[in-house]
């Protein structure tokens, strides 16, 4: 449902008011401070000074590569070296570009903040906790939410690809050590876990974890 506007209410009483000093009023003072107060309300877009939201320097400020490889990959997800590739291959792109006179932040903060919401689970994900996190407004977050992904999707066929001849061999050779003849490759996949247990065959959903 959308958020009730506060601005529209105290506009059409401000209108209303004016319109019945114009029919009872005999001065034209009152109309006039209407019109001054119905101006200043529309020439301004918010009515409440907007809440800025306090910036953790931690990140904000570029230094997240001072991060140690675990606290950086439990964070992001990926290492140190896979995230600097990640942002050679992106920054350049014109998704990160900006024409208008508001700075955006470093693609690369752009990137770790969507790819450890990505990488959250649940209520981690929730746009709270990843903006106390880095000190962000919701807004900024789903901004950047927009822009990685579309990042990623440009990216997707250039960094998932099949292997080559000599990589097939080599992991012929390995999987047919470990006891699976025949295999070239495999995939592992995520798991999804559900909030409600399902009504037919619940139990078949159960993980490892037993989630």
């Amino acid at each position: 449902m959308p958020k009730a506007s506060q601005k529209l209410p105290l506009l059409q009483t401000i209108k209303s008011l004016q319109f019945i000093d114009a029919l009872s009023s005999d001065s034209y003072s009152d109309i006039q401070e209407d019109i001054i107060l119905l101006d200043m309300i529309t020439s301004q877009r918010y009515i409440n000074p907007r809440t800025r939201y306090p910036s953790n320097y931690m990140y904000i400020m570029n230094d997240l590569q001072t991060l140690s490889s675990e606290k950086f990959q439990k964070l992001c997800r990926t290492t140190h070296e896979s995230f600097e590739k990640l942002v050679a291959q992106s920054q350049a792109d014109k998704i990160f570009q900006n024409s208008s006179q508001n700075k955006k932040h470093n693609p690369a903060i752009q990137l770790a903040v969507e790819l450890s919401r990505l990488g959250s689970n649940g209520n981690g994900a929730a746009l709270g906790k990843i903006g106390m996190l880095f000190g962000m407004s919701h807004g900024g977050i789903m901004f950047y939410t927009e822009r990685v992904i579309q990042i990623l999707m440009k990216l997707k066929c250039k960094m998932i690809v099949w292997l080559t001849m000599e990589e097939q061999r080599e992991m012929f050779e390995v999987m047919q050590a470990e006891g699976f003849p025949g295999c070239i490759g495999f995939i592992d996949g995520s798991l999804e876990p559900l909030s409600q247990r399902p009504p037919n065959d619940g139990e078949a959903y159960f993980d490892h974890k037993k989630r």
